[in-house]
């Protein structure tokens, strides 16, 4: 079974010195990752499959199909601020680490030329 996972991006002005709640967001890709690898909980958060996700979107040459869409649509590195949603949880990067964050449905906007699987 597969969990669903959507990247957004933090559209704040600020959004460098982390996340604030109500910050704009803007999902730029979701795909799907193996439930194992989801299951794999560290200090209360899926830190595996959060680790995959911040590292396949920081590389020059990623090696799975959703990083190199995210890439091909030109999008920036993932940095602190961010924001990855794990099924039904959201975690923002940190400076060193992860943060559980929650989140609104309208603080998110889909852009127009985000990668789905699906």
């Amino acid at each position: 079974m597969a969990i669903d996972v959507r990247v957004c991006l933090n559209q704040s002005e600020d959004n460098f010195f982390g996340y604030q709640p109500g910050a704009p967001l803007s999902e730029v890709v979701a795909f799907a990752l193996s439930e194992e690898l989801v299951g794999e909980i560290a200090g209360g958060i899926p830190a595996r499959a959060l680790e995959l996700v911040f590292d396949e979107l920081n590389v020059d040459d990623p090696t799975t199909e959703w990083a190199l869409r995210y890439r091909l649509d030109r999008n920036r590195s993932i940095s602190v601020g961010d924001v990855v949603i794990v099924g039904d949880k959201a975690y923002a990067v940190e400076r060193m680490g992860w943060q559980p964050v929650s989140l609104v449905a309208d603080q998110i906007t889909r852009l127009p030329n985000a990668s789905h699987a699906g």
